[in-house]
């Protein structure tokens, strides 16, 4: 990956749907290379999907939440259990398994504190769950959908976009 690709990589991250055209005229090489390029990227795995992102507010899911959890014993079946709820739950969004106190961390979008509660009563009574902690977002200040592209595994950071 050279200085291109990663230029390459932030006007798609501004903007996915960017024409080839309008690309290859910022980065100053064709389209069929800028194409190929692209492709190499998408091949190696650097480019892991193109997505909409959209707004949680626009579709009634304006509470944000993070809750902890612990699972009753390490019996795998009840993880299993566990894993099944939660990709099932359209409102946890992520879950990222911990070292520490917590054995999971899950990135919740809901409507309301009372679907939270009914979330979080389902996901009692449906999982072997032992403790959770929870904490409503108040505020977001910083929230990025992806890592900033780098060239040589981030030893030399891109520069950073000014908005």
């Amino acid at each position: 990956m050279d200085e291109i690709d990663v230029r390459i990589l932030e006007l798609l991250q501004e903007n996915s749907r960017k024409p080839l055209s309008e690309i290859s005229a910022e980065v100053h090489l064709s389209i069929p290379a800028v194409s190929e390029r692209l492709k190499k990227l998408e091949n190696s795995g650097a480019i892991k999907s193109y997505t909409a992102i959209l707004n949680p507010d626009s579709f009634g899911k304006a509470l944000f939440a993070y809750c902890f959890t612990v699972l009753k014993n390490k019996d795998p079946e009840k993880e299993l259990k566990f894993k099944r709820f939660i990709e099932n739950e359209p409102d946890i969004l992520e879950c990222y398994c911990l070292t520490g106190e917590y054995e999971y961390l899950l990135k919740i979008r809901t409507d309301s504190t009372s679907s939270l509660e009914s979330l979080l009563v389902r996901m009692r009574k449906e999982a072997p769950i032992i403790k959770t902690s929870t904490s409503i977002v108040l505020s977001t200040k910083k929230e990025e959908p992806s890592i900033p592209p780098c060239i040589t595994k981030c030893k030399n950071p891109a520069p950073q976009r000014r908005t």
